[in-house]
């Protein structure tokens, strides 16, 4: 809904919009169904939902922000809405392990335990730990209680300084490197925020995951051993060389 009785309602949120949508429009069976659609930020439901999309035969779900920068945008790419279809979810096939070196408080039902992660990737070159996702998505409640509980024993008063990130990224704590938590994710992109294999696809920017989730903790192994920035780098043009279409976006995760 853009317009309605005369007044333009793009620079309304999404969330009023609807409500427009709603009170001008009626169903009728056969000749207009609004799109099916839930209300939610927990990933598993949201998870439940793709499942159910998928399976009937529909191709993924578009995500949309609901009441914060949600306004809408003509002719212009924007963050407020994404695409998630299946096959993202495997889209880079192997999993990567990665070393959680920071992390941000949580909010809401969050409260008490860390609401999401920073994870790097290791450089063995340089001898660096550099940043390249944050993820806040695959813990059941339960996990990110344990991973809560397992980290706060690991605080540092600042970061190491063996550590690459960029300076936008102001976590609320940071972590001595002693866990490797295995991730999927939906694809690997340059990032301007993230040093992941930085001055390998291009001088000043790294690789970053988008959608990353956990899969496991990866207690067989040391820091040292997780995912290399050299083997990050080849999986971003491997999946270049496989999907010639798919353009950079210089966004974050």
């Amino acid at each position: 809904m853009l317009y309605l009785d005369g007044k333009p309602l793009i620079q309304e949120q999404l969330k009023h919009r609807r409500e427009h949508l709603y009170d001008s429009l009626k169903e009728e069976p056969g000749f207009l169904q609004f799109a099916t659609a839930i209300t939610s930020n927990d990933i598993e439901e949201i998870q439940t939902f793709l499942d159910a999309a998928v399976n009937a035969s529909c191709e993924g779900l578009i995500i949309k922000t609901l009441d914060r920068d949600a306004t809408y945008e003509p002719s212009k790419r924007s963050n407020n809405w994404l695409k998630l279809k299946k096959d993202y979810m495997d889209s880079i096939g192997d999993s990567v392990d990665l070393v959680p070196i920071a992390a941000f408080h949580g909010r809401g039902k969050r409260t008490g335990v860390y609401g999401a992660f920073l994870l790097a990737c290791y450089d063995g070159s340089n001898e660096e730990f550099q940043s390249i996702c944050k993820i806040g998505t695959g813990f059941s409640e339960v996990m990110l209680e344990e991973r809560s509980a397992s980290l706060r024993s690991k605080v540092i008063p600042k970061p190491k300084s063996y550590y690459r990130y960029s300076d936008t990224i102001s976590p609320d704590v940071w972590f001595e490197p002693s866990e490797v938590w295995e991730v999927k994710a939906a694809d690997l992109t340059i990032s301007p925020v993230h040093r992941a294999a930085v001055g390998t696809v291009d001088p000043d920017k790294g690789i970053s995951l988008r959608f990353p989730r956990l899969v496991r903790v990866r207690e067989d192994k040391p820091p040292e051993q997780a995912s290399s920035s050299e083997l990050i780098a080849e999986m971003y043009f491997a999946q270049k060389h496989n999907h010639p279409n798919n353009k950079d976006e210089d966004g974050d995760d």
